[in-house]
């Protein structure tokens, strides 16, 4: 049972009967889990009224250009910075609020296709100057569509990073989600990097 935050705010108890400390407590936390509170102090889950979905993890859907994508992501794990003046309107990035790993968002309306998009994004990192090496090639099925995933090694002038990828394109334009850390940090926040892709919606 997993244990919620400290900072959690119960916003709506009903207490049923006049003997309080007999009686069962329902409440309801501020991200819409429903709980029991005994009289012994301990708590449980509602089963018959469970988070209002599963993507309660995901309180915050990002909207690119292109309305047939979005990201889920957690606001409690990651933030979305203003735009910076004179930024590509195209790209979004996304900072871990714990951890030191960074995602990004590219979208836009240019139709293409998948297999496309792969040359593109590793183009990309050369012409920035980047020494790449492809250590993850495969597909996923994401919302009935064939989803790239792509994860490289990328070293500038003796930084090394590593780089994770979701990709997709079609005649309605195209998406890279990516998040990224330093290479030697990469493997204790995979896990955290792969949530952070699967939040990726396609239409």
């Amino acid at each position: 049972m997993r244990i919620f935050a400290l900072k959690t705010l119960l916003v709506l108890i009903t207490i049923t009967g006049t003997a309080i400390a007999a009686q069962e407590l329902r409440a309801t936390t501020e991200d819409g889990r429903k709980v029991i509170l005994s009289p012994d102090g301990k708590w449980q889950l509602n089963s018959n009224q469970l988070a209002p979905s599963v993507q309660s993890d995901f309180s915050s859907p990002y909207q690119p250009a292109v309305k047939k994508f979005s990201l889920n992501f957690n606001t409690t794990e990651w933030t979305l910075p203003p735009k910076r003046d004179g930024g590509e309107n195209n790209r979004r990035l996304f900072q871990h609020k714990n951890l030191p790993i960074v995602g990004m968002v590219i979208s836009d309306e240019m139709p293409a296709n998948t297999a496309v998009m792969k040359d593109v994004i590793i183009g990309n990192a050369r012409q920035a100057g980047a020494d790449i090496l492809v250590l993850l090639d495969e597909m996923h099925h994401i919302g009935g569509k064939d989803v790239g995933s792509i994860r490289f090694s990328a070293n500038m002038k003796g930084l090394e990073f590593l780089f994770s990828t979701y990709y997709y394109a079609d005649q309605d334009g195209n998406i890279q989600v990516t998040c990224y850390a330093a290479q030697a940090q990469f493997s204790k926040y995979q896990s955290d990097c792969e949530k952070f892709l699967s939040g990726l919606v396609i239409k």
